[in-house]
């Protein structure tokens, strides 16, 4: 089910009004956590319902396991990390099973694998948010087992028999809380359980509602959709690619990068907002990333949801930078790969988070060879050529998400060199109406960050509502055509 799709909306007018019924005592928050978990299983559920299976056993599994987590952590038996690791290993598995199957049989000699096997395992079908449900759940066992969570939240957890239920259905929760199920913001879960109590229908913050709401389904509908009509055409083959005006790829290409940061953001925006609706904050996901100076401060902008979880699970756990030069670049190299790799099992992705990995080592070489503190304050002139160095090595490797091999890739590159320069067409006019908004955006940005007595002129309520309203209106009369969110398919 989309955000942006009319069942979705009946599910949100029916859900929003029973989660607020007036009832008494523990029951409130027993109701609401019960009601948020069938609306979320109808959320994940509208298209295929074969999908919760696989989510309602990782629930079950999770669950079982932190149970066992703290169970053993009480009585000492020094028993809790095996179960813990034992579970990252389960969950890993199904991970990689489930999206990693068909890419690892690939590398395996020809004929070892029977091609019935191979064919199956390929067949398979990805089950959507797969990649965002299970670092959920890696992140609770891990922060279960950290002593992350409050001790009233770990007591609660730790429930055996008849209130193991309530324990169940408060990590079910977290797991599958459908504004960001399908594809984040991922929350830890120190970040979100102790956030599990009794909601008040007058606690909601609306003005903020509204904010995230009318941004992000602007930026999905308006933006991030009637751009797609046109970047679809940097698919069209290798052959057409080479052949054509360099005008035009480049500004395809452009496009395709405020494209995929709109329906991204967008949606980022819209489970904020929602999250907000139900009494829950979820953290922010982006920082207007294209205001990066390098690669280095673009993935401190970037899916900041992903960049924490990465620091703080993987990267950190590696070693870090603790362990001098030579291993900080390998744990740069492994954490880029692997994040590249998590986006989607091809190659391509790898690549993409592989060079990322390139460019993040390079940029700290050069740092701690100059001698610069990162942040230092750097002239006009290095601001601005750091600023169009990043936007253009961030936007080209955006091909790799976008192109379908590596032969339309190279032919994108020979159509920039073929010299074939013409009158621009249509993707340079649709990247000036439909891309307008987001470097009005990254503008807004940058007056917050540099210009903040400006800015706050610029949010006065009569000139915010006015602006919503002309938003809102472009949706309603431009929207695109309906399509999925870019990030569901990771």
């Amino acid at each position: 089910m989309l955000f942006n799709s009319l069942p979705f909306l009946v599910l949100l007018a029916v859900t929003l009004p029973l989660y607020y019924l007036p009832l008494p005592g523990k029951w409130s928050k027993v109701w609401q956590v019960l009601l948020l978990l069938a609306a979320s299983a109808l959320f994940y559920a509208w298209e295929e319902p074969r999908l919760l299976i696989l989510l309602g056993f990782s629930c079950v599994m999770n669950a079982v396991l932190v149970e066992r987590i703290i169970y053993h952590q009480r009585v000492e038996s020094g028993k809790a990390k095996p179960w813990m690791v034992g579970g990252v290993i389960a969950n890993l598995a199904l991970l990689a099973f489930f999206k990693y199957a068909g890419i690892l049989l690939g590398i395996l000699p020809h004929g070892l694998i029977p091609q019935e096997a191979v064919a199956w395992v390929r067949s398979i079908p990805l089950p959507i948010g797969i990649s965002f449900y299970t670092f959920h759940a890696l992140s609770l066992l891990i922060d279960v087992h950290r002593r992350h969570v409050s001790g009233e939240t770990r007591a609660r957890l730790g429930h055996q028999g008849a209130r193991r239920a309530s324990s169940f259905a408060d990590l079910s929760l977290y797991i599958i809380f459908f504004p960001q199920l399908v594809a984040g913001p991922i929350v830890k879960a120190r970040n979100f359980i102790d956030q599990i109590r009794e909601k008040i229908w007058t606690d909601i913050d609306w003005v903020q509602v509204r904010r995230y709401l009318v941004a992000g389904y602007f930026l999905k509908i308006f933006v991030a959709d009637n751009l797609a009509e046109q970047t679809a055409m940097l698919t069209i083959g290798p052959k057409a690619l080479a052949e054509s005006d360099p005008v035009n790829l480049m500004a395809l290409l452009y496009g395709y990068g405020f494209q995929i940061f709109a329906d991204f953001a967008g949606y980022s925006l819209i489970a904020i907002g929602l999250g907000i609706m139900f009494g829950y904050r979820l953290p922010e996901n982006f920082d207007f990333p294209y205001l990066s100076r390098s690669i280095t401060e673009f993935w401190r902008r970037w899916h900041l949801s992903l960049s924490a979880w990465l620091r703080d699970y993987l990267y950190i756990p590696l070693g870090g930078n603790r362990k001098g030069s030579g291993r900080t670049y390998l744990n740069l190299f492994l954490v880029m790969f692997l994040g590249g790799l998590w986006h989607g099992a091809e190659w391509k992705f790898a690549l993409w988070g592989t060079l990322h990995g390139v460019f993040l080592a390079i940029e700290r070489f050069l740092t701690r060879r100059r001698g610069k503190i990162e942040d230092a304050p750097v002239s006009a002139f290095h601001s601005i050529a750091g600023w169009i160095y990043t936007f253009h090595a961030v936007t080209l490797l955006w091909l790799t998400f976008l192109m379908p091999d590596m032969a339309s890739i190279r032919a994108f590159f020979t159509g920039l060199a073929s010299g074939k320069f013409s009158m621009p067409g249509q993707p340079l006019f649709s990247l000036a109406v439909y891309g307008g908004p987001v470097i009005a955006y990254h503008l807004w940005g940058w007056l917050k960050e540099h210009r903040p007595g400006m800015s706050g002129r610029l949010t006065h309520p009569l000139l915010e509502a006015t602006v919503h309203a002309a938003m809102v209106f472009l949706v309603i009369t431009n929207p695109g055509a309906p399509r999925g969110f870019i990030y569901f398919q990771f």
